[in-house]
């Protein structure tokens, strides 16, 4: 915030509908109580008001609107409960025009201070999750967009892989940022499509893995309205819209890391929450003869693969430094290991490879925690937004009951599953699968992926997504035992 601005200090007295308060702005601060008892105080940073508007006279609906000169309302948001941010509003009314237009004008330069988005092209997947993206955004973030002042293309996609197709090959530049309303395959076409045209642009041929890939410059939004919405509850805390909507008004970014997956001759796919094999593989691939039981079909194909209990024989080589030990340290709003690795050069690292090999219930590469509301810490809990690093899940293939205490265990707020003696956890650079013998499927943010070998590279924060952090000490009271 500018260093004037930040000077500014108002102190005045307004009527709140039959209330009179007194409300001051100082020191970047806006608190206000009543003048008489009770004195219920609220204070608001200037950087949670959303907007400053000046209300309108009541007049007939034949007649143009006019503006009323005494009174103006301040829409700003306020975290309520845990990661949870509510929408509020107040109007005040003084019969000092002068004065009104003082408070007025001050508000709006110290929000003119702050690098919001303005022009947001955002995309709707109406077929995701329980088909209701549309309503989503319809109900939660168009008017607040509006109130924001924000300028909102809306682009309804009708396959898949279009909202891909589309950011590649069109020109985006009159808009500052994007949005999309639906779950993580949604996210993961919005970000695969950025990437890829970053290296359109600067003639980068991405299938080589020793190939920098460019950053995209243009911030992206995550409005959830899929199954699980992994992504939007490991970067907010949440699931819960309105948070999300009110993170893109903010402006507020975060780095994110994107791992690149490759098989012999290509790239494959960009991930940015999770790619595993084996249990969650086959639930991806089984599942989708189910769509049209919605997001219950995870669910039902979830219970059958853990009864089936299939083991899958397979070889991974780690490429990470200190033996790929996990440092139990959690990810949160103003990380300290994310800001310190965001320019950390990984060759002076000292990494080494080393090879495991097994029969695995479950193989996951996590770049996140991958915390949902059915999974309250996620099965990586420890994972970051932006260190750089994957986190390797290894479930050794043992008996159902073991896969009951697992799925369990990861559908609890408070417990872990590193302490399983079937469970073995890694942080990893790279990394490459090969199977043995037959082979699963490879469930990449939610999409499935055929190639059985690949090899995987940690992009260090790729991308820049619109959020504030997780808050410390969030939880949710999880909603289903299953994973």
């Amino acid at each position: 915030m500018d260093s004037e601005l930040q000077k500014s200090v108002l102190l005045s007295t307004f009527h709140n509908g039959k209330k009179k308060i007194r409300i001051i702005l100082h020191q970047g601060n806006l608190v206000w109580d009543n003048e008489k008892p009770p004195y219920d105080k609220t204070s608001v940073p200037i950087e949670n008001i959303i907007s400053v508007q000046q209300n309108y006279m009541r007049c007939h609906p034949s007649e143009p609107r006019q503006i009323d000169p005494n009174s103006f309302v301040i829409h700003y948001a306020e975290r309520e409960r845990g990661p949870k941010w509510v929408y509020k509003r107040i109007n005040l009314k003084n019969s000092d025009v002068n004065l009104v237009t003082s408070w007025v004008k001050t508000l709006q330069n110290h929000l003119k201070s702050f690098k919001r988005p303005k022009r947001l092209l955002l995309f709707v997947n109406p077929f995701g999750g329980k088909r209701n993206a549309m309503q989503i955004y319809e109900k939660y973030a168009k008017n607040l967009f509006q109130i924001a002042g924000i300028d909102v293309t809306v682009n309804v996609s009708q396959r898949k892989n279009q909202i891909k197709d589309f950011v590649i090959n069109h020109n985006l530049d009159i808009f500052d940022s994007v949005v999309c309303v639906g779950g993580d395959g949604t996210v993961s076409e919005l970000f695969n499509g950025l990437v890829l045209r970053e290296c359109k642009i600067k003639g980068i041929i991405p299938d080589d893995i020793n190939q920098i890939l460019p950053k995209p410059k243009i911030p992206i939004g995550i409005i959830p309205g899929g199954s699980t919405d992994t992504i939007a509850y490991c970067i907010h805390g949440t699931d819960d819209t309105t948070t999300a909507v009110l993170q893109i008004i903010f402006g507020d970014t975060l780095g994110l890391d994107l791992v690149s997956v490759y098989d012999e001759h290509s790239l494959l796919s960009l991930y940015a929450s999770t790619l595993s094999y084996g249990y969650l593989g086959d639930v991806a691939y089984h599942s989708d003869q189910y769509r049209w039981m919605g997001p219950r079909r995870y669910d039902y194909s979830g219970f059958k693969k853990l009864v089936s209990n299939r083991g899958y024989n397979g070889e991974l080589a780690i490429y990470s430094e200190n033996d790929g030990v996990v440092q139990e340290i959690p990810c949160h709003e103003n990380c300290d290991i994310c800001k310190a690795s965001k320019n950390i050069q990984t060759d002076r690292l000292g990494c080494k490879w080393r090879t495991l090999s097994g029969k695995f219930f479950m193989v996951t590469s996590a770049n996140i925690s991958c915390a949902c509301s059915r999974s309250p810490k996620g099965i990586a809990p420890f994972s970051h937004l932006g260190d750089g690093m994957v986190h390797l899940v290894l479930v050794k293939h043992t008996s159902i009951i073991n896969n009951l205490k697992l799925l369990i265990r990861l559908s609890k707020n408070e417990a872990c599953i590193e302490d399983l003696p079937f469970v073995e956890t890694y942080c990893a650079r790279e990394f490459c699968f090969r199977a043995i013998e037959g082979g699963s499927k490879w469930n990449c943010d939610g999409e499935v992926q055929h190639q059985i070998n690949i090899r995987a590279k940690v992009r260090c924060q790729l991308l820049t997504i619109f959020s504030r952090g997780r808050p410390k000490n969030s939880t949710a009271d999880p909603s289903c035992c299953g994973f």
